[in-house]
C-alpha cells in the first residue's frame, strides 16, 4: 500500500493514503473525505464551529481557510493543519486537524480554539463536525442509524431513519448536552454509524479521545446532516489559551460491523484501555437475594460452591447492595452482616475464592450519616440546594463533588479500608454517572467528563491491581481506567419490564431482554475497552419468571459475546439440570460473537457468529411471543450442522439451513465444514462445542485422535461424523488433559 502523501489540487491541499482522500476547499471553509475504493465522497462540506457561551458561533463554512502547515505522525501519517482565516480582533481564532495513517481505512480531526481576546472566555461546544452531507448511496430515509447510549444501563439499538429516534431521559441520556429533539433527528453519544441496509455499505463516526470531554453525533434526516459535538461544558479559557475537542474517527466501509470493531480498537488504543487477560467469572449476590441478604445467606452459597469446585469453578464470590447501613455509609454494615466485612472476605478467602465488594461511592443518599455531616461535599442545582442523581431505595440520592478535595480523600480511605483493611479483591462500583451529573462544583472550571474521571482515577490508584468493574458508567471516559464494564441494563428474573413500550426508560428498566440487547449491539467494546459484563446468568426453575427457553436465550447471548459470566442465584436450590447451565459456559472463552443482521433489524439481531477456528457457531433467536421458522444463509461449502442445546444432529446443509424457534428462545448450532474423513462435529461439554474442551484431533488415514482438556463439565457426549453416519462418544470424568482414540 502506499504512504500518504500531501497534494495541492489547486483547490487545497489533500491528503492521500492510498485507501481515503481528504480534500480541503480553501475557498469555501471545508473539507471532503473520498472513499477511493467505493469512488464515493462519503462526507462533503465538512465544516467545523466553535459555540460561546450565551455567545455566538464562529465557524469555518463560507469563510477562507489558511493551509498552516502539515507534520509527520509516529508510525507513518501525515496531519494537515487548515485556519480559520480572519482579520477580526473579538474572535477567537479557529484551526482544525486532519491526520491520514499510512495503510489505515480511516481519518481522525479535531478542532483547536485560541482566545486571542483579552479576557477570558467560556467555551460551550466544539462541532468537529458541523452539519457534514453524508452521502452511503442511498436516499437517507432508507439508512439504519446505530444509536449508543451515554451509560451502562443506555438503550444501544439500531433504527430505522423512515421513522423516529427514541426519547430517552436522565439518567440513561447525557444530561445538559443535548441537541434539541425534532422530527428526523437521530442523537447517538460518543459513537454512530449510517448505514444502507440493501448495499451494507456506511460511516462509522466516533470520538476516539474521551478524558477531556462528553460528545455526540446527531443526525437530520431531512438534509442527510451529520454532526459530532465535543462538549467543555463552558468552561473559561485564559488569554492566550489554547483548547482542543476531543479526536473523530471517520471510517467509511463496506463492512460496518468490522468497522466499529475498528472504532473500538483505535478509541483503546487511544485511551489506554487495560489489557482484559482471563475474563471474570463468579457469583454475585444480588438476583436472587436483592437488599435482603444476609451474611448467612453469603456463607451458604460459599460452602456450596467449596463443595462443588470441580463443576462450579468460580473465582470471585460479590457481596452486592444490601450489607450497608445506608447508601453512603460504605464502612459501617447494617445488623444483617454482624460479624463485618473484613471477616466475611476472610471467609470467602478460606474456601480459595477472591472476594467483590459492591458500592455506589459517587452518591449518598438523604439518609445517610455521609450526607447530614458533610452537605457541602455534593453537587449543587443552580438555584441552590443538592442535586439530585436518582430516586432509589426509598430516598433522594446526591452526587457527590468530585472536584471537591475532601471528597478526594473520603474516596482515599473508603477504598483503602474496603481494599487495604478488609481485604477485597474486586470492587463493583455503581450508579457512577452521578459523578458526571449537571450542576454547580467546587471547581467551575473543569469538565464533567474530567470531574467523573478523577473521581474513577482516585478509585483506581487506591486500589491498585485489583479488579474494578464499573456499572452505571458514562462509556467514554471511563476507558483506561476499569478491566470490566457493564454494557447493559440490570437483567432481572422476568423477560419483560411492566414499563410501558412507549415510555422514555422502557429500554432500560431491568429485564432480560432488556440486558440482552446491549450485551449484543455493544459487541465491539469487548477485550478492546474492557471485558464486557452482560450482567448476571439466571437459572433457576422457581423465585423467577423466566422459562426454561428465556434462561437457555440468556445463557447462549452471554456465552457467545464473550464477556463475564457471574451466577445470580441461590445456589443450593438449584436441580442438577439447571446448575449444568452454569458448568457449559465455564471457563469463559472470552471471545465476542458478531451480530450479523445488526443493520438489517430495527430492534434486537437474531443471529450472532462466533468463528471458533475448527467451526463457527451460529446463534439463531426469536424474540418474539411466537415460535418462528428461520432460515439462515450458509458460506459456500457443505456445513455438519449440530445444535448445542437439544443435542441434535442436524445433517449436511449447503446455501442454507431452517429452524424452528420457541418464543423467547434459541437454537446454538455448531457448523463444521465437511471433510474426506473422520470429524468431531458437536459436544456436549461446553457452550462453544469443541473450542474449550478439544485440544486438537488428527487423522492419520486410519484412526481419528482427539486431544481432550478439562472444563467444568466433566462428563457429556462428543460427536463424530463418519461414513454417512454421527456417532455419540461418552466422555466421562474428564478431570485432566488426555487423548481418546476412534
Amino acid at each position: 500500500m502506499p504512504e500518504t502523501r500531501l497534494e495541492d489540487a489547486g483547490l487545497g491541499p489533500a491528503l492521500d493514503n492510498g485507501l481515503l482522500r481528504v480534500q480541503a476547499h480553501l475557498k469555501k471553509g471545508t473539507f471532503d473525505v473520498i472513499d477511493l475504493e467505493a469512488e464515493s465522497t462519503v462526507l462533503r462540506d465538512v465544516s467545523v464551529s466553535v459555540a460561546l457561551r450565551d455567545g455566538p458561533r464562529f465557524g469555518t463554512r463560507g469563510e477562507e481557510l489558511d493551509f498552516a502547515g502539515s507534520r509527520s505522525v509516529e508510525g507513518g501519517g501525515i496531519e494537515m493543519i487548515l485556519l480559520r482565516d480572519t482579520d477580526v480582533e473579538d474572535e477567537p481564532e479557529l484551526s482544525f486537524i486532519v491526520t491520514l495513517r499510512d495503510n489505515e481505512p480511516f481519518a481522525t480531526v479535531h478542532a483547536e480554539v485560541q482566545n486571542l481576546l483579552p479576557a477570558p472566555i467560556q467555551i460551550d461546544s466544539l462541532l468537529v463536525l458541523d452539519r457534514a452531507t453524508v452521502d452511503v448511496g442511498a436516499s437517507p430515509e432508507t439508512l439504519s442509524f446505530y444509536k449508543h447510549g451515554w451509560q451502562s444501563w443506555s438503550p444501544t439499538i439500531v433504527l430505522k431513519c423512515a421513522g423516529e429516534d427514541l426519547v430517552v431521559s436522565p439518567p440513561v441520556s447525557g444530561p445538559g448536552t443535548q441537541p434539541f429533539p425534532g422530527p428526523g433527528r437521530f442523537v447517538s453519544d460518543l459513537v454512530t454509524a449510517l448505514v444502507d441496509p440493501a448495499s451494507h455499505y456506511g460511516l462509522v463516526a466516533g470520538f476516539i479521545t474521551t478524558a477531556n470531554q462528553f460528545s455526540h453525533l446527531h443526525f437530520d434526516r431531512d438534509d442527510s446532516a451529520l454532526s459530532a459535538i465535543s462538549w467543555p461544558d463552558g468552561i473559561e479559557l485564559a488569554p492566550r489559551a489554547v483548547l482542543s475537542s476531543e479526536t473523530l474517527y471517520l471510517h467509511p466501509s463496506r463492512d460496518p460491523v468490522r468497522a466499529l470493531q475498528s472504532y473500538g480498537s483505535a478509541l483503546g488504543r487511544a485511551m489506554d484501555a487495560l489489557p482484559v487477560g482471563d475474563v471474570t467469572n463468579g457469583w454475585c449476590s444480588w438476583y436472587y437475594y436483592f437488599t435482603n441478604v444476609t451474611e448467612a445467606d453469603i456463607i451458604a452459597n460459599l460452602e456450596f460452591l467449596a463443595a462443588h469446585k470441580e463443576e462450579l469453578p468460580l473465582q470471585y464470590v460479590q457481596i452486592d447492595d444490601g450489607y450497608q447501613s445506608e447508601i453512603g455509609d460504605w464502612l459501617t454494615t447494617n445488623e444483617k452482616f454482624p460479624h463485618g466485612m473484613k471477616w466475611l472476605a476472610d471467609q470467602i478467602h478460606a474456601r480459595g475464592y477472591r472476594a467483590g465488594l459492591w458500592l455506589a461511592p459517587f452518591i449518598a443518599g438523604k439518609r445517610s450519616k455521609l450526607f447530614a455531616e458533610h452537605p457541602d461535599w455534593f453537587v449543587q442545582f443552580p438555584t441552590g440546594g443538592p442535586a439530585i442523581a436518582t430516586m432509589n431505595w426509598g430516598q433522594l440520592c446526591h452526587a457527590l463533588d468530585l472536584t471537591h478535595p475532601d471528597v478526594i480523600e473520603w474516596l482515599k480511605t473508603t477504598f483503602r479500608t474496603i481494599c487495604d483493611d478488609w481485604g477485597y479483591d474486586y470492587v463493583k462500583i455503581d450508579f457512577i454517572y452521578g459523578g458526571a451529573i449537571d450542576g454547580v462544583r467546587h471547581d467551575p472550571n473543569v469538565t464533567r467528563a474530567q470531574t467523573y474521571r478523577q473521581g474513577l482515577e482516585t478509585i483506581r490508584d487506591v486500589v491498585g491491581n485489583r479488579f474494578v468493574l464499573a456499572c452505571g458508567n458514562p462509556v467514554g471516559p471511563t476507558v483506561g481506567l476499569v478491566e470490566g464494564a457493564r454494557i447493559g441494563p440490570d437483567v432481572a428474573p422476568f423477560w419483560r419490564s411492566a414499563i410501558p413500550d412507549n415510555s422514555a426508560m422502557s429500554l432500560s428498566a431491568p429485564s432480560v431482554i432488556n440486558s440482552i440487547r446491549n450485551s449484543i449491539t455493544r459487541f465491539w467494546a469487548h477485550e478492546r475497552l474492557w471485558a464486557n459484563d452482560p450482567d448476571c446468568l439466571l437459572v433457576r426453575e422457581t423465585d423467577t419468571q423466566m422459562a426454561g427457553d428465556e434462561v437457555r436465550a440468556l445463557a447462549t447471548v452471554i456465552g457467545l459475546t464473550g464477556g463475564m459470566v457471574l451466577n445470580s442465584d441461590n445456589l443450593p436450590k438449584l436441580s442438577d439440570p439447571r446448575r449444568e447451565v452454569i458448568s457449559q459456559l465455564l471457563p469463559v472463552y472470552g471471545k465476542s460473537a458478531v451480530p450479523l443482521d445488526l443493520f438489517h433489524t430495527s430492534d434486537i439481531p437474531r443471529l450472532l457468529l462466533l468463528d471458533c477456528g475448527t467451526h463457527v457457531l451460529l446463534g439463531v433467536f426469536n424474540w418474539e411471543d411466537e415460535s418462528s421458522e428461520v432460515t439462515v444463509p450458509l458460506l459456500d461449502g457443505r456445513w455438519h450442522g449440530f445444535e448445542f442445546w437439544e443435542r441434535e444432529y442436524l445433517g449436511v446443509h449447503e446455501a442454507s439451513v431452517t429452524l424452528p424457534v420457541p418464543p423467547h428462545g434459541c437454537r446454538l448450532l455448531r457448523l463444521t465444514a465437511v471433510n474426506d474423513h473422520p470429524q468431531i462435529v458437536g459436544s456436549t461439554l461446553h457452550i462453544t462445542m469443541g473450542a474449550m474442551e478439544i485440544e486438537s484431533e488428527k487423522w492419520d488415514g486410519k484412526m481419528l485422535s482427539i486431544s481432550l482438556k478439562p472444563v467444568a463439565m466433566k462428563s457429556g457426549e462428543l460427536f463424530v461424523a463418519r461414513d454417512g453416519r454421527v456417532d455419540r462418544v461418552p466422555i466421562r470424568n474428564l478431570t485432566e488433559p488426555r487423548t481418546q482414540t476412534l
